[in-house]
């Protein structure tokens, strides 16, 4: 009996050593091989690869501040669930070099002087309590802080581009320095009529006035320039994004030094005319003959020659007369798209979340590549490997016209029976693009009026014998609106319009990886309604299943585990007034 007793004694000491060595194991290799499960159907709880090298690259220490109140309402509370659960997977990657902490600004003044600097306001929830709605004030930002540098997340209100604003963030903090941003140097936007332009002696007639307050807010992030092609001279090859504003009669010199900064790994975002306006004499449109429409139609997308009008649109402020007197009233005007959020690419980080975004006078795009959107024009590009993505579209209330325009705002609207549809309006092609100047000779440098430069021709021929032409760009990145105007003047002043612009400048411009985080979409877990069908037998499946079969399940789990207990229970067995005990 002894000798089985310290068999049994040795048997529990080796189980319980084995165990204990498997969790060393399992600890040891857990903490250098380092991963999560995220079983959502969209991985709404994980983070893209993208971001996971941004924080493995991380050199020094970078500090989240989390700025969320307490007791919040029961419908914000999952919120506050999903950043702690994002963040938590953000420390596991960055390790030592990212700190989180939570502050709340109501029991802090510090914590909320520091809100206040980073920008980030009290804002106002509707909670249900004892039957009636109340109001409360609480914080729900995140602040990034490095040395000097800050950046903010004002409001976080749901999973859906937290992790690209994150990510965006800490880089913007932690990178060694500012990306350089041109916009290309043109002069197409519709210009006012004199009249007009009389009783606006301020109005802004040059792009970088026009631009302005694109312009100023780039600054803030970029080091921004202006580039004048008319000498010829090639386009800094360290500028990461050149935004071209417009179409205007570019020579085919232009043209050259603009593919020529494509293929060297520049980004491009072009805004295209494909319909020029004027209002000098009245408000007539007419076909552009740019060439820069022909450069894109070779890198796979081609902007009609149509302007596109949308029952959903903006409105505009006519003169009429009432009585005596003349009142300006303002009156729907369908040449003025109106985006809301159902017209933007919602897997796109860079749109997700744009809406109210007012296009005037813009023309709609055809992809002539791969792409998931198909267009049934046939057409087929000469680029292969090209993925497009459109990035915004007019509603299904659309329509467009490609001669006649008729710009006046007190006509009748008319839209064609049965023939209404949604338009392309901005996209995003990625991929390897060939050069339009693939086994040509360099272009010769020419005015606008086709005259020679003599000085600077001179001086440029000579350069250009030896310079030779990149043939491809292996990942060219571009984004092509069919709009010019939607930025300048007082079009910047639409809540979207400028966020548009400077969302895609940050997109293309911080970093290559932030292209691939897409934007988070919540999937609907529930019972496909398929299987709901009054004919189908799943719902008394399910029902069954659910009222019956997880209770005998566990019935017979339980039967189990009695029988095998019963089986090794000790026998008593009395013999001569001695009892023993003996074991089946």
């Amino acid at each position: 009996m002894e000798a089985k007793k310290i068999k049994n004694r040795s048997e529990t000491l080796i189980f319980i050593l084995a165990i204990l060595g498997i969790l060393v194991v399992v600890n040891y290799f857990g903490v250098r091989m380092f991963t999560r499960f995220d079983m959502t159907a969209g991985k709404e709880y994980s983070i893209s690869p993208a971001t996971k090298k941004i924080l493995k690259k991380l050199d020094d220490i970078i500090t989240i501040k989390v700025f969320f109140s307490e007791n919040l309402p029961p419908h914000v509370s999952k919120t506050v669930t999903d950043v702690k659960d994002i963040l938590s997977e953000y420390s596991a990657y960055a390790g030592k070099n990212l700190r989180i902490s939570w502050e709340d600004p109501a029991k802090s003044e510090e914590a909320k002087n520091l809100a206040r600097s980073l920008g980030i306001p009290e804002v106002q929830l509707q909670t249900f309590e004892k039957d009636k709605v109340q109001a409360i004030k609480a914080y729900l930002g995140i602040g990034i802080l490095y040395a000097d540098k800050k950046e903010a997340i004002p409001v976080v209100q749901n999973l859906q581009n937290l992790e690209y604003d994150l990510t965006m963030a800490i880089m913007k903090v932690s990178r060694s320095s500012v990306p350089k941003v041109a916009v290309l140097k043109t002069d197409t936007f519709p210009t006012l009529p004199p009249q007009m332009r009389a009783q606006m002696p301020n109005n802004p007639e040059s792009m970088e006035e026009k631009l302005s307050k694109v312009l100023e807010q780039l600054r803030a992030n970029y080091e921004v320039s202006t580039v004048d092609l008319t000498k010829g001279t090639p386009i800094d090859s360290s500028i990461k994004t050149l935004v071209i504003p417009g179409g205007d009669a570019m020579t085919e010199r232009k043209l050259f030094e603009i593919d020529q900064f494509f293929m060297k790994g520049g980004n491009l975002i072009v805004l295209a005319d494909a319909v020029t306006v004027n209002l000098q004499y009245g408000a007539f449109a007419t076909a552009s003959e740019s060439k820069l429409l022909d450069l894109l139609e070779f890198y796979g997308v081609r902007v009609e020659k149509n302007l596109v009008l949308d029952a959903s649109c903006s409105q505009v402020s006519i003169p009429q007369q009432v009585g005596p007197f003349t009142m300006n009233v303002a009156v729907p005007y369908p040449y003025f798209v109106r985006l809301g959020a159902d017209g933007f690419k919602k897997e796109v980080t860079a749109v997700s979340t744009l809406s109210d975004v007012v296009f005037p006078w813009a023309s709609s795009l055809t992809l002539l590549v791969d792409h998931q959107e198909s267009d049934s024009s046939g057409a087929v590009s000469t680029q292969d490997s090209i993925k497009a993505t459109v990035l915004a579209r007019s509603s299904a209330k659309s329509w467009a016209v490609s001669d006649r325009f008729d710009l006046n705002p007190q006509q009748q609207w008319s839209p064609p029976d049965g023939n209404l549809k949604q338009y392309n309006l901005a996209a995003y092609l990625n991929g390897n693009f060939k050069s339009y100047f693939a086994g040509k000779s360099v272009p010769p440098v020419k005015s606008e009026a086709g005259d020679t430069l003599s000085q600077i021709s001179l001086k440029q021929d000579a350069e250009d014998a030896n310079r030779e032409i990149i043939p491809s760009n292996t990942n060219g990145h571009l984004v092509v609106i069919g709009d010019a105007d939607f930025i300048s003047g007082q079009n910047a002043s639409a809540p979207g319009n400028t966020t548009m612009l400077l969302n895609l400048v940050d997109w293309l411009s911080l970093d290559d990886n932030l292209i691939s985080i897409r934007s988070r979409t919540l999937k609907d877990r529930t019972i496909e309604s398929d299987l709901l069908k009054k004919e189908s037998n799943a719902p008394n499946l399910i029902r069954l299943v659910n009222v019956v079969g997880m209770p005998l399940l566990v019935a017979i789990v339980g039967l189990l585990i009695f029988l095998n207990r019963r089986e090794h229970v000790p026998v008593t067995v009395a013999t001569n007034n001695k009892t023993e005990n003996t074991g089946k």
